[in-house]
This record gives C-alpha cells, sequence and structure tokens, in this order.
C-alpha cells in the first residue's frame, strides 16, 4: 500500500514538473534591446524585454541573467517597481501579485551599472529571443535574431569615436604624406622647366619613391600594433590596411617599372 502512494505521488510530481516546464516555455521574448552609455564614472545598463507568451495563465516566477559585478540593479514589470533574489548570476522575481497573463505581452525594464574596467559586456539568454539588439553610445554593435536559451553573448566595448577619429588621424597623417611628396615635386620641376632623363633623374624619383614607401610601411605597421592592442577597432583596422597596402603596392610597383628602365 505505502509503495503504491511513494509511487501515485511520484508520479503526480512528475506531471506537475513537466506541466511547469512546458508552461515555461511558452514564455519567450519577442525582443530585447539593450542600450550601454558610458559615463565618467561607470557604464550604465538598459535593457527592454518585451515577453511573448501563447497561454492565459498567470506568470508567477520570472528570471534574468544579469554579469558579475553589476550594481544598482532595478527591475520593472509594466513600469511597476519589483523585489528580486539573486543566486549567482540569476535574478529572481515573484511577479504573481501583479496578475500578469502570459499573453499580454508585458515589458520589462532592468536598470544598473557596471565599472568602467569592465569593458566586457556578457548576457546569457534565459529564453528564446526572437530579436536581440544591443547598442553602445548609440552605435550598433550586434544585432541578432531567433536566438534560443543559454546562448551566451561577449562583446568588447570599444571607443566608437575615438575608433573613428583614429581613421581620421591616418587619413590626414597620409594626406600630408601626399601633400609634401606632391610640393616635392612641383619644386623640382620649378627649379629645372626642362628636365632631361637622366640617370640622376632617375636617382632622385627613385629616392622620392622609396622615402614614400618607407612611411607607409611605418604607417601600416603602426596601425598592426594598435589593432593587436585593441586600440582600434577591427572595422577601423581593415579600412586603414586596405588603404595604404594599396598605395605601397603601388608605390613598389612604379620602383620596379624604373629600376627595369634604368638598366
Amino acid at each position: 500500500m505505502r509503495r503504491n502512494i511513494i509511487i501515485s505521488l511520484s508520479i503526480a510530481i512528475s506531471i506537475i514538473a513537466l506541466s511547469l516546464s512546458i508552461s515555461a516555455q511558452e514564455i519567450s521574448s519577442s525582443n530585447t534591446d539593450i542600450k550601454i552609455n558610458k559615463t565618467d564614472n561607470f557604464y550604465t545598463v538598459e535593457e527592454t524585454i518585451n515577453l511573448d507568451g501563447t497561454s492565459d495563465n498567470i506568470i508567477e516566477i520570472i528570471d534574468f541573467w544579469i554579469q558579475d559585478g553589476a550594481q544598482d540593479v532595478t527591475i520593472y514589470v509594466n513600469s511597476e517597481n519589483i523585489d528580486y533574489d539573486v543566486s549567482d548570476n540569476i535574478y529572481t522575481a515573484n511577479i504573481s501579485e501583479l496578475e500578469i497573463k502570459e499573453n499580454s505581452q508585458p515589458t520589462i525594464t532592468i536598470n544598473y551599472k557596471l565599472n568602467l574596467e569592465n569593458n566586457i559586456f556578457q548576457k546569457e539568454i534565459v529564453r528564446d529571443t526572437k530579436s536581440f539588439k544591443l547598442t553602445f553610445d548609440e552605435k550598433i554593435l550586434q544585432t541578432s535574431t531567433e536566438l534560443i536559451s543559454a546562448t551566451s553573448i561577449s562583446l568588447y566595448l570599444y571607443e566608437p569615436l575615438e575608433a573613428e577619429s583614429d581613421l581620421n588621424m591616418y587619413l590626414i597623417i597620409g594626406i600630408v604624406i601626399l601633400l609634401v611628396l606632391l610640393i616635392i615635386v612641383i619644386i623640382s620641376k620649378t627649379r629645372k622647366p626642362k628636365p632631361t632623363k637622366t640617370k640622376k633623374g632617375v636617382i632622385e624619383s627613385e629616392e622620392l619613391l622609396s622615402t614614400k614607401k618607407t612611411l607607409l610601411m611605418s604607417i601600416l605597421k603602426d596601425v598592426e600594433k594598435k589593432h593587436r592592442s585593441k586600440d582600434i577597432s577591427d572595422d577601423t583596422y581593415h579600412k586603414l590596411k586596405n588603404h595604404y597596402k594599396n598605395e605601397a603596392v603601388e608605390t613598389m610597383k612604379k620602383l620596379e617599372d624604373m629600376g627595369s628602365k634604368v638598366r
């Protein structure tokens, strides 16, 4: 008799657990929008999550994942500030008193701060998410669709404005180099109105191109060094590398053509 009761209780518990699991799976996220901004003292993070349920059951327990080091965490459900418990990185809230139905598409807003030293943003998706977007200082770092639960995201919070200024700086340096070379050529032609194709003239041109090649190779090495130290983004690095590499290749071709003419 006792054995039958134990078996019956085990079956009942299994059925309840299964039904809770199915119910939990019915709640997904139609949209997750994370905005990060840098201040003088910390990063501010605002997560906006739109839940998407399929039943009219009341939501009782809801979980969120927030990375280590988060400070001043506040969670709102439909603009209602709620209490929560924390275990590791999981923030759990009981919102049964709000009587929010799964299919009512409630909006969750989470605000917190991160130390500036922690420039890696991490997020683990705790429910299936149809659309995900993350912006840093109003610049989009990542957009994704159809993310499944347990997906992990890790992004380096680089400085978009600084990267753009680095790009502008290298372009300005390149323009200055070309202007200097142009001035040298103009001065050379002004002093010799009727230049002849002497060996000396060829040597002077080779020196000019060799100088340009040396400067371009130096810039390429500097760009490579800044990219390895993460001072510039991948996008900026590829733009700069392609630009100055093309300039260097063109310069070396001119040197080769000039050498073959001399021989």
